[in-house]
């Protein structure tokens, strides 16, 4: 997997989208202040892929991944309740993935150590790949993501 993030000139409207990013990005509370914004566009972009990656990949249907969840306390019962209350697969995993930006880096790992545990093994080593990869092991990568401009098609 390969990231890279290009410099590029700015324009008033690039301005207004890199700001916006920035407060995004600060308001994710783990990003450095001292972060160049191509930084914070870099984390805010790789939270994004990793949560899309999961609303595609995470097997809720042929796994006992919301039970596991529940038993390990990463998911409160209301939280388990509340997702296995949705319809459609892509629904539940969409409603997971939101609980789970609320999750501390500890409970995300734990999400991804269950995601081994029920099979999703592939899952989870390309989450873990991509962080790794950057260097930002120890941190839940959906902080930095608001899952209101996701699309699941």
């Amino acid at each position: 997997m390969c990231f890279h993030v290009a410099e590029m000139e700015t324009d008033v409207t690039d301005v207004a989208v890199t700001e916006s990013l920035q407060v995004a990005a600060a308001g994710a509370g783990h990003i450095d202040e001292d972060a160049t914004v191509g930084e914070q566009l870099y984390c805010v972009s790789l939270g994004t892929m990793i949560y899309n990656y999961l609303t595609r990949t995470v097997d809720i249907k042929h796994s006992n991944l919301i039970d596991k969840l529940a038993a390990k306390d990463i998911l409160l019962s209301a939280e388990k309740q509340k997702i296995k209350e949705k319809k459609k697969n892509d629904a539940k995993v969409n409603s997971l993935l939101v609980m789970l930006r609320e999750k501390s880096a500890a409970e995300f790992e734990s999400f991804l150590t269950t995601l081994n545990e029920t099979g999703q093994q592939s899952v989870a080593s390309v989450v873990r790949l991509a962080f790794h990869s950057i260097g930002q092991t120890g941190h839940n990568p959906l902080h930095i993501f608001d899952g209101k401009i996701a699309i699941i098609i």
